[in-house]
């Protein structure tokens, strides 16, 4: 099983977004996914970035609601939870 960290922008992110809980949960149940190292359903749009970003991941969480992280081996950091908007405005 991997490891969880949340990034400090992760956090501060997190304080802001506003999540219904129909988002929560699908956030706990892909997370839990990641870390217990199998694949995300469909629906989550999991994809690979590119650019600045390219080490990076994204998943959905439903409309405009996503996450960016890091898989690594033995780890999982959470970097970013909002818009597309939110986060990707300097792009």
């Amino acid at each position: 099983m991997r490891r969880l960290y949340r990034h400090k922008q992760f956090k501060k992110d997190f304080a802001k977004v506003r999540l219904s809980d129909p988002h929560m949960e699908k956030l706990f149940l892909y997370v839990g996914s990641l870390l217990e190292e199998k694949s995300l359903p469909h629906e989550s749009r999991d994809h690979a970035l590119t650019g600045e970003w390219s080490d990076f991941r994204e998943f959905h969480l439903g409309g405009d609601v996503l996450v960016i992280y890091k898989l690594e081996q033995s780890s999982i950091c959470l970097s970013r939870i909002g818009s597309h908007a939110q986060l990707f405005k300097s792009m």
